[in-house]
């Protein structure tokens, strides 16, 4: 261990933190500044060339982000969530139980494979109209929307930059998820609809059965669609790409070669090349990644793991143990944005590991701390500030930062409640 380069280390990615935090400046420039003098710094006293810098990044999660990256793009450009918006009202005849439930169940689930921000852009807009059609409030249903689409972010292993930082690094795949994360996350998704049900929606006025009546005959949902073609390939694509997801084993390459052919067969519908498709990705979010990959390894040669080793760790409970590293997620993920926190994390659960600590148990408080953990505050979680843009642009009365604060931080501690008696059962089965 290198005391010197450690802290200088540290130093570095704190910094980088704050450059990411700060609206006016270019995160992109100083991370990437940051990074070639951290690398710089460590390859000359530790003697790393730039191959040994190259393998600090772990590309197949790379691959995985910019591959679901295009395939939410051809997804959005086809209208699907517009079209799934407006049938799922249509199923509900109009019904405010049915439709809360309905509308909280499938956000969760498209988040759960493509971006949460992006189902949030799409889908609060089109309930905002909804609900001006029916002279109804928007805010709860849009509360519905935003405390569970969170939830949908631990269902899968490619739902979120973060959880595929996870997979890539400890080999997680989607049975693996569907094995120690379905019975929790569909659990705390109905608890969370059926709460909010009792405690909220039961409060909201009803709708008027003319104007019920009025909305559902204009409504039609062939309107959203502008090339019924084009909407059903992708369509059926994007379905065969999540069971594909579910049974091959190489996440990113499953990922890549998936969005490689959806962006070959729309490319005759929209003569859209790949080229012009790859200027509309979020790059500035990839080569902050990378930089903090860099970092993050730059910090494990200066002596990181040495110096977690120095703590007496084998003298934890294990549920203690787990518990802390859940806690302080959950914590750090409320103030600092989450791919820092995990890329922090993934070394020390690592170390835990090597030295004898349950896996399944200790990932899950990892998985579970940074997905749930910043929904604590608004400002924790980018899909809720979203939400909350919307709706202030939108003049939605019941839907303000205050309520957000209060019914989002409520159910966060609920959330984490149900997650802490899970842990505590996955550690007596697997502990």
């Amino acid at each position: 261990m290198n005391p010197s380069l450690l802290l200088f280390v540290f130093i570095i990615f704190i910094l980088m933190i704050i450059s990411y935090s700060l609206k006016d400046l270019d995160f992109v420039a100083i991370s990437l500044f940051l990074m070639f003098l951290c690398a710089a710094v460590t390859g000359i006293i530790r003697g790393i060339g730039i191959e040994g810098f190259i393998m600090f990044v772990e590309w197949e999660a790379i691959i995985i982000i910019l591959s679901m990256s295009i395939i939410t793009k051809i997804a959005q450009d086809s209208n699907i969530l517009e079209y799934v918006a407006v049938k799922l009202f249509k199923i509900s005849k109009g019904n405010q139980r049915t439709f809360f439930w309905l509308l909280c169940i499938i956000t969760t689930l498209l988040a759960a494979i493509i971006s949460d921000v992006v189902v949030v852009l799409i889908l609060a807009p089109i309930v905002i109209r909804l609900c001006r059609f029916l002279k109804i409030r928007a805010g709860t249903y849009l509360m519905g929307m935003t405390i569970c689409i969170n939830i949908g972010s631990i269902i899968t292993p490619f739902s979120s930059g973060e959880n595929i930082i996870i997979s890539t690094a400890f080999g997680l795949n989607t049975l693996y998820f569907i094995q120690y994360y379905w019975i929790f996350s569909f659990g705390l998704l109905f608890l969370t609809i059926f709460l909010m049900d009792r405690l909220i929606l039961s409060k909201e006025p009803k709708i008027e059965a003319m104007q019920k009546k009025f909305v559902l005959e204009l409504i039609n949902t062939d309107v959203m669609i502008k090339n019924k073609r084009m909407f059903y390939i992708n369509s059926i694509a994007i379905i065969i790409t999540i069971v594909l997801f579910a049974v091959l084993p190489l996440l990113y390459l499953t990922a890549a070669i998936s969005a490689l052919i959806l962006v070959l067969i729309n490319k005759k519908f929209t003569k859209t090349k790949m080229a012009d498709m790859l200027k509309d990705l979020e790059w500035e979010i990839i080569f902050f990644f990378i930089s903090l990959y860099i970092v993050i390894g730059c910090l494990i040669e200066a002596g990181f793991r040495d110096l977690i080793m120095m703590f007496p760790f084998k003298k934890f409970d294990v549920f203690l143990l787990c518990l802390l590293i859940l806690i302080a997620v959950s914590a750090l993920s409320g103030v600092v944005a989450n791919t820092p926190t995990v890329l922090v994390f993934i070394p020390i659960v690592d170390t835990l590991i090597l030295l004898g600590f349950p896996p399944i148990p200790l990932l899950f408080a990892l998985i579970i701390g940074v997905n749930l953990g910043g929904n604590f505050l608004p400002q924790g979680a980018a899909c809720d500030m979203m939400t909350l843009k919307i709706a202030q642009d939108s003049g939605v009365e019941n839907f303000s930062f205050k309520r957000l604060l209060k019914t989002g931080g409520t159910f966060a501690f609920i959330h984490l409640a149900v997650a802490i008696l899970y842990l505590f059962i996955l550690v007596l089965i697997f502990g």
